[in-house]
C-alpha cells in the first residue's frame, strides 16, 4: 500500500499545497480525491481505496483503506461500510468519527478530516494500526502517509532520535512502536490526533479496554464467526487469492477457513530451507490438502546481503526488518505474478491472539482467579510441566511480579552488542494494563510487538497483504477470553486448536513443535560477514556510541556468527544502521527542494476530483 493525504487551512498555504500535489502527480502518484483544502493520492498496484467522508458544517474528509460493517459479522455476511451510516453525529464534533468507527466498523484504515473554518486536521488510525500513519508539517501544509514520499512533499528537518535508536537496539521487538525520529508524528493505533502540531490526543480504543470486558470462558462459535467474517470481508472485490501456508497452526487456520467459507485460495505458498528443522513441507502439504489449495513449495537459498539491497527499502518511517530478506519478497512476487493474485493472506499474529507466549505468566492468572476449564490446581501443575519449573517457583514469580534473576538468565541469551534496556511506556497500549492479570498483560504487550508486520514490502505493493488474525474482531474475541482457557494443558494455543480442529489435518492439531531457522540464519550471517563488517564497523551506530566497535569485531567473524547466539543483535544493528543512514542522508537540500528552487505547473483538477467531491 502507499498513500499520502495533504491538508491546508487556506490562504497563502494553498500555493505550497498545490505545488506538492502537482509534484507528487509528476512522480507517478494518482490523485484520487480533492475537495477544497484536502488531497488524497495513492500509488502501487495494491493502493488502498479512498472514499470521501461527506461535508458536515464545513468539514471535509477522506477515509483511506478497507472499512467494513461490523454488524454484518453477526449475520454471517460481509459488507463495506457505507459512510452515510455515520449520519449527522459527526456534524457537532468531527472527533466523534474515530470512536464511532471503532465501535461499528473494522478494517485497516486511516481517517483524515479538515475543518474549513479553521484549526488543524483531525487524523485517526484504525484500532490495530493495520494501515500505518505518520504525519509531518511543511510550509503550512499537514501531510500524513504510510511511507515518506520524495520531492516537495518529503519530510524536511527530520532528525534521528539517538536515544530512541539505542532503545530499539536494546529491545528490537519495539520496532512497531513510535519511530526514533524527531519531526514526525506517529498516529498511534486507536488514537485520534488533532489540534496544533497534532498535539491533541484522544484514545478511542485499547486492547486493555477490550480485555477488561472479560475474562470469560471461551466462545467457540464467536471465534469462528470472527475469523470467518473477517475473511469474507477482506475477500470483497478480490479476484485471485494467494495464501501463505508455512506448516504452522496459524496459517493453516487461515487457509482451511477460506475453504470453510466457500472461497479456497487459488494457490498456497510455502518456503523451506535445506535444514530438516526448517523444512515444514509435510505439515504445509497436509494443510493445503484440507484447504483444497494447490501448494507451491519454494526452497530458500542462503541469503546474500548487499549494501545496495539494504538501502533500497530503508526509506521508511520505522526501521524495517523486511529489508534483510529481499529474496522473500522476490520469490513471493513471482508467486503473485504467476497466480495473478490481488490479495495475499498470512497467519501472522496468531501466536499472540491465540496465546503462544509467556507460559509462566499463566500461573499468575490462575492464582488471581481467571476462569479456567477443570480444576485450577490441575491447570497450575500443567503450567509447571510445560515450563519445566516447580509450582513453588511459579508461585514465587506470581507474587514477585517477575521471574528470579536465575530464571531470567536461563530464559534468555546474554546480550553482547545491545545496551541495557530502558523501561518506559514505549507503546500506548502498555499504559492501559490496570486490573489485568500477568498473562493477559503479556498478550497485550505481544500485540503491541506485532505492529512491525504492517511494514512496507514489495509484495505488499503488488498485492493486498492481509493479516486476518490481527483484525479487530478476532483480536477482541481472543482478548475477552481468559488466557488459561486460550492456552491450557501442556501445549499452547489449545483453544484455537479445539475450535478449528474439524477444519485442520490431525498432523497439525497434534503438533507441538515449531520450525527453527536459527542454523539458516547463522549460515546466512557467516556468508555475509565481510559485507556486515564493512557496513557496521565504520557505521553510524558505532560513531554515536550505540554499540561498541570492539564488541562488533568480536561477533562479526564467520565462526562467531555461526556458533554464538547473536543473530538478533547483528540483524537489529544492520536494520538500524540502514535506517539512520537513510534519514541522515535526507537533508533539506537533497531530499526536499524548496518551492523557490522548483517550479511545477499545477494541472487542472480532473473530473473525479472536483472541490465538492466530498
Amino acid at each position: 500500500m502507499a498513500y499520502v493525504v495533504l491538508t491546508h487551512p487556506g490562504g497563502r498555504t494553498a500555493d505550497a499545497f498545490d505545488a506538492m500535489v502537482a509534484d507528487l502527480q509528476a512522480r507517478g502518484w494518482m490523485l484520487v480525491l480533492q475537495p477544497y483544502g484536502l488531497a488524497a493520492l495513492t500509488r502501487n498496484r495494491a493502493a488502498p481505496p479512498v472514499r470521501p467522508l461527506g461535508d458536515w458544517k464545513g468539514t471535509v474528509g477522506a477515509i483511506i483503506g478497507d472499512v467494513f460493517d461490523r454488524a454484518s459479522l453477526d449475520d454471517g455476511l460481509a459488507a463495506v461500510l457505507d459512510p452515510q451510516a455515520l449520519g449527522a453525529a459527526p456534524s457537532e464534533d468531527p472527533r466523534s468519527v474515530a470512536p464511532w468507527l471503532a465501535r461499528h466498523a473494522f478494517g485497516d484504515y486511516v481517517v483524515v478530516l479538515r475543518d474549513r473554518h479553521g484549526g488543524g486536521p483531525i487524523i485517526a488510525s484504525d484500532p490495530l494500526g493495520g494501515l500505518p500513519a505518520f504525519a509531518w508539517f511543511k510550509d503550512g501544509v499537514t501531510l500524513v502517509a504510510d511511507e515518506p514520499p520524495e520531492g516537495l512533499a518529503a519530510p524536511a528537518g527530520v532528525r534521528v532520535d539517538w536515544d530512541g535508536v539505542s532503545d530499539l537496539m536494546a529491545d528490537p521487538r519495539r520496532m512497531g512502536a513510535a519511530p526514533p525520529l524527531k519531526g514526525v508524528v506517529w498516529i498511534e493505533p486507536g488514537v485520534c490526533r488533532h489540534g496544533p502540531e497534532l498535539g491533541g490526543r484522544n484514545v478511542v480504543w485499547t486492547p486493555g479496554e477490550a480485555a477488561r470486558r472479560g475474562p470469560r470462558l471461551g466462545d467457540e462459535v464467536g471465534l469462528r464467526r470472527a475469523v470467518d467474517g473477517t475473511l469474507r470481508a477482506f475477500l470483497l472485490g478480490r479476484q485471485r487469492v494467494l495464501c501463505e501456508i508455512s506448516g504452522g497452526l496459524d496459517s493453516a487456520i487461515v487457509a482451511t477457513s477460506l475453504r470453510a467459507i466457500g472461497r479456497p485460495a487459488d494457490a498456497g505458498l510455502n518456503f523451506f530451507r535445506s535444514q530438516a528443522e526448517a523444512d515444514e513441507r509435510v505439515y504445509a502439504k497436509a494443510a493445503a490438502e484440507r484447504a483444497a489449495t494447490p501448494l507451491q513449495c519454494v526452497e530458500r537459498p542462503v541469503m546474500a546481503l548487499t549494501q545496495a539491497g539494504l538501502m533500497a527499502d530503508a526509506g521508511a518511517f520505522r526501521p524495517n526488518f523486511e529489508i534483510l530478506d529481499t529474496d522473500f519478497d522476490t520469490l513471493a512476487l513471482e508467486a503473485i505474478e504467476t497466480v495473478g493474485a490481488d490479495i495475499l493472506f498470512t497467519g501472522h499474529g496468531g501466536d499472540v491472539v491465540f496465546y503462544q507466549l509467556a507460559a509462566a505468566e499463566l500461573a499468575g492468572d490462575l492464582l488471581r482467579g481467571a476462569p479456567c476449564e477443570g480444576a485450577r490446581l490441575t491447570r497450575l501443575v500443567e503450567v509447571a510441566l510445560r515450563t519445566r519449573r516447580s509450582v513453588w517457583s511459579l508461585l514465587a514469580q506470581s507474587f514477585r511480579g517477575h521471574p528470579s534473576r536465575r530464571v531470567e538468565a536461563l530464559m534468555s541469551a546474554p546480550k553482547v552488542l545491545a545496551p541495557a534496556r530502558t523501561d518506559g511506556d514505549w507503546h500506548p497500549w502498555v499504559t492501559d494494563l490496570h486490573r489485568l492479570p500477568p498473562a493477559k498483560r503479556a498478550q497485550i504487550r505481544g500485540l503491541a510487538l506485532t505492529q512491525g508486520v504492517f511494514a512496507y514490502t514489495r509484495r505488499g505493493a503488488a498485492a493486498r497483504l492481509c493479516h486476518p488474525l490481527l483484525s479487530q474482531p478476532v483480536v477482541e474475541a481472543c482478548l475477552e477470553i481468559s488466557t488459561p482457557v486460550l492456552s491450557q494443558g501442556e501445549g499452547e494455543r489449545s483453544f484455537a486448536r479445539r475450535v478449528f480442529a474439524d477444519r485442520l489435518p490431525e498432523i497439525i492439531v497434534s503438533r507441538r513443535s515449531k520450525g527453527d531457522i536459527s542454523v539458516f540464519l547463522g549460515r546466512t550471517l557467516a556468508l555475509n560477514a565481510p559485507m556486515l563488517r564493512d557496513f557496521l564497523l565504520e557505521g553510524r551506530l558505532v560513531a554515536q556510541g550505540v554499540i561498541r566497535r570492539q564488541d562488533l569485531e568480536t561477533v562479526l567473524s564467520p565462526d562467531a556468527l555461526i556458533f554464538r547466539n547473536t543473530y538478533s543483535e547483528v540483524l537489529t544493528a544492520t536494520v538500524l544502521e540502514a535506517f539512520v543512514r537513510y534519514w541522515e542522508g535526507c537533508d533539506a537540500g537533497a531530499a526536499s527542494p524548496s518551492l523557490a528552487e522548483t517550479a511545477v505547473a499545477v494541472p487542472p483538477a480532473s473530473p473525479g476530483t472536483a472541490e465538492n467531491a466530498a
